[in-house]
C-alpha cells in the first residue's frame, strides 16, 4: 500500500516538474525573442540613420556638381557669345573693305576709259596739227611731225613726269591693298583656336582625405615626387585639388600623369612614385610621337624626317604668349601655304618653312642659345 502511495506521489511530482519545466522554458524563449527583436529594431534604426546620412551626402554632392555644371555652362555660353560678337564685327569690317575696294575699282575703270578717250582725242589733234603745220610751213609731213613732237615733248615733259609719279603711287597703293586683302582672307580661312596654358596645372582629387597621403610622413612622398619630376607640388586649401607648378610644361604633364596614376592606384609611397614617374615619361614619349605625326598630317607636309616630326610633337607641351606652339606652327604653315598660292610662290616649300619656323623652341630648354639659332 505504501508503495502505491509513493508511486502516486512520484507521478504527481513528475507531472508538476514537467509543467514547471515547460513554463520556465517558455519564459526563457519569450525573453530571447524579446532581446532578438530589440536587437533587430536597433539595427533597423542604425541602417535608417546611415541611409539618411548617405542620401544627405549624395544630395549635397549632386547639388555641388549641378552648381559647377551650371557655372561651366554659363562660362561656355559667355565665351561663345564673345566669339560670335568678334566674328560678326570682323565680318562687318571685311564687308566694308570689300565694298570700298569695289567702289575704287569702278572709279579706276572709269578713269581708264576717260584716259583712253583723251588719248584718242590727242591722236586726232596731233594728226590735224601735223597737217596744218605742213600746209602752213611748206614742210613735208614727216618733217612737220618731228617738229610737232619735239615741241610737245618740251612742253609736256613736266606734265608727263607728274602723271607717271601719280600712276606709280596709285600702283603702290593697289599692291599694298591687294597684299592686305590676301592676308585678311588667309587669316579668316585658317584661324585656329588658341589654347592658353599657364605655369600651373591642376589635378582633381576624389576627396580631400588623400592630400595627407600625397604629402606622406614628414613630407616624404611629395619630396620624392618633386625631385623626380622637377616641379613644385602645392597642397593648399583648394577643395579636392592639388596644384603642380613649373615653367616646363613637359615636366608638369609628366607629374600630372604620375600623380593621377598614384591616386587611382591608392598606394602612394616612394617606390610606387618612382615607378609611376617612369611610366609617365614613357607615355609622354609616345604622346610626343603621336602629336608630331598628327601635326605633319594636318599641315600636309608628308615628306618630313621622322626625327623632325618627333621634335614637332614636343611643341605640343610648349606655350608662347599664351598660345600652344604646335597649334601656332600648324596655323603658320597653313597661312604660308595660302599666301604662296595667292602670289605664285612655291607652296610646298612655304608650307614646310611655316611648320618648322619655331622648331628651335622644342630644344631651348636643354640647349643654349635663342630658339632662332637652335632652329
Amino acid at each position: 500500500m505504501d508503495e502505491y502511495i509513493l508511486l502516486g506521489v512520484g507521478v504527481i511530482f513528475l507531472f508538476l516538474g514537467l509543467i514547471l519545466g515547460y513554463q520556465a522554458r517558455r519564459s526563457i524563449a519569450k525573453k530571447k525573442i524579446g532581446s532578438i527583436e530589440a536587437e533587430l529594431q536597433k539595427k533597423i534604426s542604425q541602417t535608417k540613420s546611415d541611409i539618411a546620412e548617405l542620401l544627405s551626402r549624395a544630395k549635397a554632392k549632386a547639388a555641388r556638381i549641378e552648381r559647377q555644371a551650371l557655372e561651366e555652362t554659363e562660362k561656355s555660353r559667355r565665351e561663345v557669345s564673345h566669339t560670335e560678337h568678334l566674328l560678326l564685327k570682323r565680318e562687318n569690317i571685311l564687308e566694308k573693305k570689300i565694298l570700298l575696294s569695289e567702289q575704287k575699282e569702278k572709279e579706276l575703270q572709269q578713269k581708264v576709259v576717260k584716259l583712253k578717250e583723251v588719248k584718242e582725242a590727242l591722236e586726232g589733234l596731233k594728226d590735224e596739227a601735223i597737217e596744218n603745220l605742213a600746209r602752213i610751213s611748206g614742210l613735208s609731213k614727216e618733217q612737220a611731225k618731228k617738229e610737232l613732237l619735239k615741241n610737245l615733248d618740251d612742253e609736256c615733259q613736266a606734265e608727263i613726269l607728274e602723271r607717271m609719279r601719280k600712276l606709280e603711287k596709285q600702283g603702290d597703293e593697289r599692291f599694298e591693298k591687294r597684299a592686305k586683302e590676301i592676308l585678311a582672307t588667309t587669316i579668316q580661312r585658317f584661324a585656329l583656336s588658341h589654347a592658353q596654358e599657364m605655369t600651373t596645372t591642376s589635378v582633381a582629387l576624389p576627396s580631400d582625405e588623400i592630400k595627407g597621403r600625397i604629402i606622406g610622413k614628414d613630407g616624404r612622398n611629395i619630396k620624392v615626387l618633386e625631385k623626380l619630376t622637377g616641379v613644385e607640388v602645392i597642397v593648399d586649401d583648394t577643395p579636392e585639388a592639388v596644384i603642380i607648378s613649373g615653367f616646363n610644361p613637359l615636366r608638369r604633364h609628366i607629374a600630372k600623369i604620375a600623380l593621377e596614376k598614384l591616386i587611382k592606384d591608392g598606394r602612394i609611397q616612394p617606390a610606387r612614385i618612382e615607378e609611376q614617374v617612369k611610366k609617365a615619361e614613357e607615355e609622354i614619349v609616345s604622346q610626343i610621337r603621336e602629336k608630331g605625326e598628327a601635326a605633319v598630317y594636318e599641315a600636309g607636309v608628308l615628306d618630313l624626317d621622322p626625327k623632325l616630326a618627333q621634335l614637332l610633337g614636343r611643341l605640343h607641351f610648349r606655350t608662347s604668349y599664351g598660345q600652344n606652339v604646335l597649334v601656332h606652327s600648324i596655323e603658320v604653315s597653313q597661312l604660308a601655304s595660302a599666301i604662296a598660292s595667292e602670289i605664285g610662290a612655291n607652296v610646298s616649300v612655304c608650307k614646310k618653312a611655316g611648320l618648322l619656323h619655331d622648331i628651335g623652341k622644342a630644344l631651348d630648354y636643354q640647349t643654349e642659345g635663342s630658339h632662332v639659332d637652335i632652329g
